[in-house]
């Protein structure tokens, strides 16, 4: 059972007690990330999410991690378009630790001056990094087309003009305005209790205050079009898709269950059409990405030169085939039965329960089990996928990116022919 509640701070707190395992995982969210930020100041969600492990009032960077691991246990932080996390995982006999930690961390660090700038420069290499990872860049390149003039469309981790041009003033602002008790669900799950839960919050978080102050993103208008980075590499990485659904829209389901069918497993068309039957290529695969107020729907795959016009044909065929004859009821099926079996699954580990409930109430401002999901998931009839590829998969929504060594422009009007 998922127990909500709600302290008189307005911040929330989600107990998924789990006692058949060892462990527990605790996570802070809070409702913050590359959305909501200003254009100038692009990616301090990210910075942020770095200089909390930077140091507290009581411990120094390298005594947050000794603490966490001096008993078995791991911590770690990761940041989205709309979200940051901030998690433990460690047995459930030091939650009591692991809850300390966080909020030591979450309400008392320090931000100092030269802790900023050493971390800046760690930020400007891993940015550094990402522009080395060209399957990375092909994702981005694909969004920034889709929402050229939306903070959707912009980088997590920011760029190097943003970055470096950030002041650790921008950063303490930024996390005054938006690091508040109503922005901030705690989440924790595993063998605990939902009274040891609001015992050890209520300690830590009784006096968490703050004024909100948060940047409500404009409505994102999506854009077809397509764009090349050129890499001296030696493939060529392409992604070709639509403007997809929101995380709150009735279609997600039938939306998710297109994807997989498409290219989410070794079965899957794609896969077999390109890698089994042609040898093709090594990586492909599509998925659909949800955010609260719009999503996106690709396909990637990574080949040599000499192929990628191939790869192209076998992406276009498939696609192309969906919106005519659709896929079978056996597909569906199939495909709904590798979905529930992955949600279910999860709920066997405290982690995964952990980012799920997280998710869902940052999302939807409520919990849907992963029960729920399922339901919703296997409600669904291989008719209305096929009715959804028809109206998502138009000629005119197409989207392609491609990064590699040498330029490769499609006809898109072409792809779904």
């Amino acid at each position: 059972m998922v127990y909500r509640d709600v302290l008189p701070n307005g911040l929330r707190v989600i107990t998924y007690p789990m006692p058949n395992v060892y462990s527990v995982t605790t996570g802070i969210w809070v409702a913050t990330g590359s959305r909501y930020e200003e254009k100038h100041l692009n990616g301090i969600s990210h910075f942020l999410e770095h200089m909390l492990f930077k140091g507290t009032e009581k411990r120094s960077a390298k005594e947050i991690v000794e603490a966490m691991e001096s008993v078995g246990g791991m911590m770690n932080a990761f940041t989205s378009k709309e979200h940051t996390c901030y998690y433990t995982k460690s047995l459930s006999e030091n939650f009591s630790l692991s809850m300390e930690l966080l909020a030591d961390m979450y309400l008392h660090s320090t931000f100092l001056k030269e802790e900023f700038d050493k971390e800046k420069n760690v930020i400007l290499e891993e940015i550094s990094m990402y522009e080395d990872s060209p399957e990375d860049v092909a994702h981005e390149l694909f969004d920034r087309i889709i929402w050229p003039e939306n903070s959707y469309g912009w980088p997590i981790i920011g760029n190097l003009q943003t970055v470096g041009d950030m002041t650790r003033d921008d950063l303490y602002q930024y996390y005054k305005s938006v690091y508040v008790p109503e922005n901030t669900v705690i989440v924790v799950a595993g063998n605990i209790t939902r009274e040891q839960v609001l015992q050890e919050v209520d300690k830590y978080f009784r006096n968490f205050k703050g004024s909100y102050n948060h940047i409500l993103g404009s409505q994102p208008v999506p854009q077809a079009g397509q764009s090349f980075v050129h890499k001296d590499i030696e493939q060529m990485h392409l992604c070709i898709g639509v403007p997809g659904v929101s995380t709150t829209d009735p279609d997600l389901y039938k939306v998710l269950l297109l994807a997989n069918a498409l290219g989410g497993g070794a079965s899957s068309r794609l896969f077999q059409a390109a890698r089994e039957e042609r040898g093709l290529t090594y990586s492909i695969y599509s998925f659909h990405n949800g955010y609260t107020q719009a999503g996106e729907f690709l396909c990637y795959a990574a080949t040599t030169p000499a192929k990628m016009s191939e790869v192209v044909e076998v992406i276009s065929k498939q696609l192309s085939n969906i919106v005519k004859k659709g896929f079978t009821k056996d597909e569906i099926e199939r495909s709904k039965q590798q979905l529930k079996g992955s949600l279910l699954m999860s709920l066997e580990n405290s982690s995964s329960v952990m980012s799920r409930l997280g998710k869902s109430e940052l999302s939807y401002g409520k919990i849907i089990t992963i029960e729920e999901n399922v339901q919703k998931l296997l409600a669904v009839t291989a008719d209305e996928v096929n009715d959804m590829a028809k109206k998502l998969l138009e000629p005119q929504k197409l989207i392609y990116s491609a990064v590699g060594p040498q330029e490769f422009p499609i006809t898109l009007e072409e792809v779904l022919a």
